[in-house]
């Protein structure tokens, strides 16, 4: 008798998430999947957009909360990491500073291990019914985080990390070397710095029963300055991208696209190599419930510099988001991601956490 009324109230709670529902999602579109390596924090960076336009006169506001662990070092770096006597090295600037001397001939060594958070509000009005124009606004904040033990822990499991565990845990530092010289250093926290506001037009050109396809340009305006001295350098992209709507609940959002990337500051024009990208996403999506849509999307860059393999950002990587949507209402949705590199993983976060929500009129 017990467990018939366990199972009868399992199932009161549950079915209405999962049954097929006729009223109209309040659709948010693709998560809009992030890498938060602190070399794309400045330059334009590569985000899925839905190709569904929001219709003439309608809008729909969005507000997301990204936080990403990184832990990622050049191999130069990994081949010496060295311990103190009680098993964990606190990097500094001295000993950055010696390393460098070491090595006057690499054109670029990185050493990033922080915690990143980055909030974005994004505003989408449709102008006509196949165009759209978008706006982000956002700031971001870096410190040492909380992370570092639970990603330990979960590397234990199989999937070791050189290095992790011979540094100090939750001790944010930012270091580049440049051709024997430190030329940026840094283990000061920054907290809600504002970031370069992006500008997107998306334009749908086809629309069938089964598919949509629009194109995409984005501009980002050189509008801030990170650390008092880098600054994007009028960055855009354009591209394509669609949604495929097969038989049955289901839907597979996909794009690509170049990206014109740039920075400046410090010594020079394009400190740290930035190089202009190609990237894409592939994603799927359950449709068949009535209050949850779980995904996955793959997220696909090609190399983030020209620099050669002594710093592994010469290769492409792919990242994961694997997450859902929830229906809070008739106009709101909350999407909740788990971010984690899959390639490559010198040359990306670690691992990240997002929420968002979008609500729609």
């Amino acid at each position: 008798m017990l467990r018939s009324r366990v199972m009868g109230l399992l199932l009161t709670l549950t079915l209405p998430l999962v049954a097929a529902s006729e009223d109209p999602w309040p659709d948010p579109g693709p998560p809009s999947s992030r890498d938060l390596f602190p070399l794309n924090l400045v330059p334009l960076t590569y985000r899925p957009v839905g190709a569904e336009t929001v219709g003439q006169g309608q809008w729909r506001f969005a507000f997301q909360m990204t936080r990403s662990n990184t832990f990622e070092f050049s191999d130069l770096i990994k081949d010496r990491l060295r311990r103190d006597t009680s098993g964990r090295f606190s990097v500094d600037q001295p000993g950055a500073e010696t390393f460098a001397a070491s090595l006057p001939n690499e054109p670029l060594i990185y050493f990033f291990d922080a915690e990143i958070q980055r909030t974005e509000l994004s505003f989408r009005y449709g102008l006509t019914p196949d165009t759209d124009v978008a706006l982000t606004l956002g700031w971001q904040s870096l410190d040492g985080g909380f992370m570092d033990g639970l990603i330990e822990g979960v590397h234990r499991l199989g999937f070791e990390q050189a290095g992790r565990e011979a540094i100090v845990r939750d001790q944010l530092t930012a270091a580049i070397i440049q051709k024997g010289q430190v030329v940026y250093f840094s283990q000061t926290a920054v907290r809600l710095h504002p970031v370069d506001p992006v500008l997107a037009v998306i334009h749908r050109f086809h629309e069938g029963p089964t598919l949509t396809v629009s194109f995409l340009g984005a501009l980002q305006v050189p509008a801030t300055r990170f650390a008092g001295q880098f600054r994007s350098d009028w960055d855009a992209s354009a591209g394509l991208t669609f949604q495929w709507r097969p038989i049955g609940q289901q839907a597979v959002n996909g794009g690509a696209a170049y990206l014109r990337r740039g920075l400046k500051g410090g010594d020079g024009l394009n400190p740290f190599l930035i190089k202009d990208q190609i990237a894409g996403h592939l994603g799927w999506e359950w449709r068949g419930w009535s209050r949850v849509r779980p995904f996955l999307v793959l997220l696909y860059h090609d190399a983030l510099t020209s620099q050669g393999p002594g710093a592994t950002l010469d290769k492409p990587s792919v990242i994961h988001d694997l997450g859902m949507h929830v229906r809070l209402g008739s106009r709101t949705v909350m999407t909740f991601s788990y971010i984690n590199n899959i390639t490559n993983n010198e040359n990306t976060a670690d691992m990240g956490l997002a929420l968002r929500l979008a609500v729609r009129p």
